[in-house]
């Protein structure tokens, strides 16, 4: 192999809060799809974002019966490299240097980082309840705090010694078997370390009931439902920019909601970060955005918990008067937001390492995906 060092200081520098899950005017994003996305520090040193979904896990062990490992994508921040099980490669990457110095770097920046499961791809399901709830303890182990147990088996820890905040559900197809028992059982394991906060969110596609996640919602507990209002119509917030009678379903989120497990759980309005992000004619205009973000944070001000953007690279692309897509959103929110948690300026100066190799595993490579969830 040939290694090739760059030292860089990231220097997180400007305005930063304690993360705040009750709060009105959060910002979640999705990264690791991006097109020849930055590395994820560089975004966490904006202050534009709150929650940020690393995605994807995007096939389970169902489908990998040979490794019993999932399989996931996360654009360019990881090598080729993946786990071997008995001589077999697996597609579960095993080499994410940036990743695994980023996520401390992002969490000292007061960000909550979830790994998302999923995406817009038809590659993962779960045949069974039983394999749902083996999955979760999977997870547990190989993405939440380390345990002796687990590193004295070598099984896999892709982000290294890193521990997510939380776990993302952007299920978007065959998803109604397993997850209700995936985050139950998730949930069982949070209440293991009662000093640390976990989160779970979920990502429906906006049409009532979601096809895929509506019995987990109404069954689990969720803390963050982000809808994902682009790509379908009529539910769309395009059809409540353009007025369609029946169309723009926030009102019917919020009745899923107090329906549900967690009736407290916050709701996000999820929309593209430029126009290039979602299918043609569902990016919504500063000045769209904000009366959309206006009239339902003062309509539902207990439910309203911000806006979710699909994805990081996208709206760091969508310049607007120099300032990306998601720091205008925020900007909306805190406008629309008085009572907003307070920022207190923060300096933080970090080394942080980029390496480059050769891998001879012959498997996928990890190059940019463009599917739009």
């Amino acid at each position: 192999m040939a290694f090739a060092l760059l030292t860089f200081l990231l220097a997180l520098i400007g305005l930063t809060s304690a993360f705040t899950a009750d709060a009105k005017s959060n910002v979640a994003i999705y990264y690791g799809q991006g097109v020849n996305q930055p590395r994820l520090a560089e975004f966490c040193s904006d202050t534009a974002f709150d929650i940020i979904n690393i995605g994807f896990i995007n096939s389970f062990p169902d489908q990998n019966p040979s490794t019993g490992l999932p399989g996931s994508n996360f654009g360019n921040q990881c090598w080729a490299d993946t786990y071997m099980v008995n001589d077999t490669a697996s597609h579960l990457y095993s080499h994410c240097p940036n990743l695994v110095e980023d996520i401390p770097i992002c969490q000292a920046a007061g960000k909550k980082i979830f790994l998302s499961l999923g995406g817009g791809k038809p590659t993962y399901k779960f045949n069974s309840v039983s394999s749902a709830t083996s999955f979760a303890d999977w997870l547990w182990g190989a993405f939440g705090p380390v345990t002796e147990e687990w590193t004295a088996a070598d099984k896999p820890r892709p982000f290294g010694d890193a521990v997510v905040d939380g776990f993302d559900l952007d299920i978007e197809y065959d998803g109604k078997i397993g997850y209700s028992a995936l985050v139950n059982r998730l949930r069982t394991h949070y209440a293991e370390v009662p000093d640390q906060t976990f989160y779970i969110s979920v990502a429906p596609q906006c049409a009532i009931p979601d096809p895929q996640l509506a019995y987990t919602i109404a069954n689990s507990w969720v803390d963050f439902v982000w809808v994902q209002f682009y790509n379908t119509n009529p539910c769309s917030a395009r059809d409540w920019v353009l007025g369609t009678k029946d169309g723009f379903n926030y009102d019917a989120w919020v009745n899923v909601i107090k329906n549900g497990h967690n009736p407290d759980a916050k709701l996000y309005i999820g929309l593209p970060a430029s126009p290039s992000a979602a299918n043609t004619g569902f990016y919504l205009a500063p000045e769209e955005a904000e009366a959309l973000i206006s009239t339902y944070m003062d309509k539902y001000p207990d439910t309203f918990g911000g806006v979710m953007l699909w994805e990081a690279t996208a709206s760091l692309d969508n310049q607007i008067n120099g300032s990306s897509y998601a720091e205008v959103i925020r900007e909306i929110l805190f406008e629309c937001d008085p009572g907003h948690p307070i920022p207190t300026t923060t300096t933080t100066t970090t080394t942080t390492s980029t390496t480059t190799t050769t891998s001879s595993t012959t498997t996928t490579t990890s190059s940019p995906a463009t599917t739009t969830t």
